[in-house]
């Protein structure tokens, strides 16, 4: 805030830095025309005066309401669905306005964070790339589902599921499963379903826990057949989407669960407890990680909060809710 306790604008920055309000845009957006040594005299001013671009290169003097971007991969996942619409309660005491894009379906995937960037106050992103984006601007830009190794490159809300995962092996070992399966999302082994795998290894008399890779939607009963026939006695779903999705399909096949199988989905969506049974789930607070991001934005807004570092990072833990399906 300037010493009359508003925001600085462009034309703060343009007398502080002793050149014109254009200059300024063309220094934020790294456009050609100016010298390196104006640039950097530019950047030095937006960090003294703690400015924050409202809108990249429109120049505007009268900044109107925070509009913050939140880019997720495929916002028809019920899970970004769901914090989407957390954003933007968390958002509404701030008078904040929230702009959502996600990255799967776009030509470009690699760039919407980027692009978003130019039209907004700050980024936040899940499962995309933010870091660099902010270039000399000093664009707060957080980085959710993060870990702290991230902090060099932008504020980070980790989730931890550690603690959760741990309680599901120690919830599944007093029921007597011995053989548990991980059922992820096709292509490549993603963090979450190796770290899955990891904790429930100790129930396994090798040592070793299958990660079966399925589609999302459909095409489930033929991986069911070939887990049952080996064995497996509980089955972790990457998410609760592909819980409920492999609960149908079990039933489809004449498999009781929990009695014949025990299911387990992960982040505690309301569609857990719309099923029969209920689903056990490693249940995340959807709202605590929106009222988390906000805050941090916020602060990184006004300049309490820095925007890299140790203190640019919070962490949300998931939780085990135990329900009818184990």
């Amino acid at each position: 805030m300037s010493a009359s306790g508003r925001r600085p604008t462009i034309i703060d920055v343009a007398e502080r830095a002793g050149v014109s309000r254009q200059t300024v845009s063309r220094a934020l957006n790294d456009m050609s025309g100016i010298s390196a040594s104006t640039r950097e005299a530019v950047l030095a001013a937006v960090k003294e005066l703690n400015y924050r671009p409202s809108r990249f290169g429109r120049g505007l003097v009268e900044q109107g309401p925070i509009t913050l971007g939140l880019v997720v991969a495929d916002l028809s996942n019920t899970y970004f669905a769901e914090l989407g619409a957390a954003m933007v309660r968390a958002c509404g005491p701030h008078g904040w306005n929230v702009v959502l894009a996600e990255a799967e379906h776009a030509s470009r995937p690699e760039k919407v964070a980027t692009e978003l960037a130019r039209r907004v106050d700050a980024i936040v992103g899940y499962g995309v790339v933010t870091g660099g984006i902010r270039g000399g601007t000093g664009m707060p830009a957080v980085q959710m589902d993060g870990d702290g190794r991230q902090t060099a490159e932008a504020g980070v809300i980790e989730l931890d599921r550690s603690g959760a995962m741990r309680d599901l092996a120690a919830h599944l070992r007093d029921a007597g499963v011995m053989r548990p399966a991980v059922f992820d999302l096709r292509g490549d082994p993603g963090d979450r379903a190796r770290a899955l795998a990891a904790a429930l290894a100790p129930l396994t008399a090798d040592g070793e826990v299958p990660i079966q890779q399925v589609p999302m939607r459909d095409s489930h009963s033929a991986a069911l057949e070939r887990a049952l026939a080996d064995g497996v006695d509980a089955l972790v779903a990457f998410n609760d989407e592909l819980a409920v999705r492999l609960l149908r399909a079990l039933r489809g096949l004449g498999v009781a669960v929990p009695e014949q199988v025990r299911l387990i989905g992960v982040d505690g969506l309301e569609i857990g407890s719309l099923v029969t049974p209920e689903l056990t789930t490693l249940s995340i607070d959807i709202e605590e990680v929106a009222q988390q991001t906000v805050a941090m934005v916020a602060g990184m807004l006004d300049g309490s909060i820095p925007l890299t570092g140790p203190q640019a990072h919070r962490v949300v833990p998931y939780e085990l809710e135990v329900r009818a399906s184990t």
